[in-house]
């Protein structure tokens, strides 16, 4: 459905999607610095019909690689889908328990992680009820503007990709266990989340340089509501590059790590096996 003007890495297509049916359809994006992954759902049948994942130009801002994307894909430049969703990778976010939330502080909550400017930035915040607590976050005004010009009437949607992470955990908790981390491995970045029982204790998004550093700072996370240690059960996500790169040493330091499995309440053709169960869990938890 795309030229080869824009880099892909991965490019999957049921064939039982239907350009007639795009008006039944959620278009969703997730958009960092370096890529963007896009997924076409069917609302109605939870059916996954498109995945891709498109590696972004360097040179280029992040509007002018959405705008040469637009430019480049026959599909997402149709205009009538039912639902529009972003979801953004970055990290100006905070985490605020719900009973303390004031939807006026949106800007200090983000500056106590992350640097932001109300003269570029938007702010939007999520409550998330079962888990008590309200995602405070905020992504740049002309990528909103953008949005809004290329989708003026599809109910669009902003989110932050922990959202949908957080989301998606919420049927993967380790209920019987007392502390435990769930990990997902991007390129040189990891979303992390520590959970007692089923309540979030901690989340938390960095770079880090190597395994080791990797090792480091998942201990570090760790001490800070769990005294378990190296014995805290693991569940980790992540490209496959990089859960292949890291897993090894992961292992040593870690006697219950396990790796994780897609979202099991999506319909999908067999050819979306060629993914590994454990990538791209924060996009498939978004269906």
């Amino acid at each position: 459905m795309r030229s080869t003007n824009t880099p892909t890495r991965i490019s999957l297509k049921d064939e039982r999607l239907d350009i007639d049916r795009i008006d039944q359809y959620r278009l969703s994006f997730f958009i960092g610095e370096d890529s963007c992954q896009i997924s076409i759902l069917d609302i109605q049948k939870k059916l996954l019909l498109l995945l891709e994942d498109v590696a972004f130009q360097s040179e280029l801002s992040l509007v002018e690689n959405l705008e040469a994307l637009y430019d480049d894909h026959i599909l997402i430049a149709a205009g009538f889908w039912k639902e529009v969703q972003v979801y953004v990778r970055n990290k100006q976010f905070s985490l605020v328990p719900v009973p303390v939330f004031d939807k006026s502080l949106l800007q200090q909550y983000i500056q106590l992680n992350e640097p932001t400017d109300p003269n570029q930035d938007e702010y939007r915040f999520k409550i998330m009820d079962e888990l008590g607590l309200t995602m405070a976050f905020a992504y740049a005004a002309d990528v909103k503007a953008w949005f809004k010009d290329k989708y003026p009437n599809n109910g669009l949607k902003f989110n932050h990709q922990s959202i949908a992470y957080l989301k998606g955990l919420q049927s993967h908790l380790r209920n019987r266990a007392q502390s435990s981390i769930y990990l997902m491995l991007n390129e040189n970045e990891v979303m992390i989340a520590g959970f007692n029982l089923s309540r979030v204790a901690i989340y938390n998004q960095f770079e880090f340089s190597d395994s080791m550093d990797l090792v480091k700072r998942i201990l570090s996370t760790a001490r800070q509501f769990s005294e378990e240690g190296q014995s805290i059960p693991v569940l980790l996500h992540g490209s496959k590059n990089q859960v292949d790169q890291h897993y090894p040493t992961l292992k040593k330091y870690f006697s219950n790590i396990e790796l994780g499995q897609r979202p099991s309440d999506i319909h999908m053709h067999p050819l979306f096996n060629e993914l590994e169960q454990m990538e791209y869990f924060d996009v498939l938890s978004n269906l």
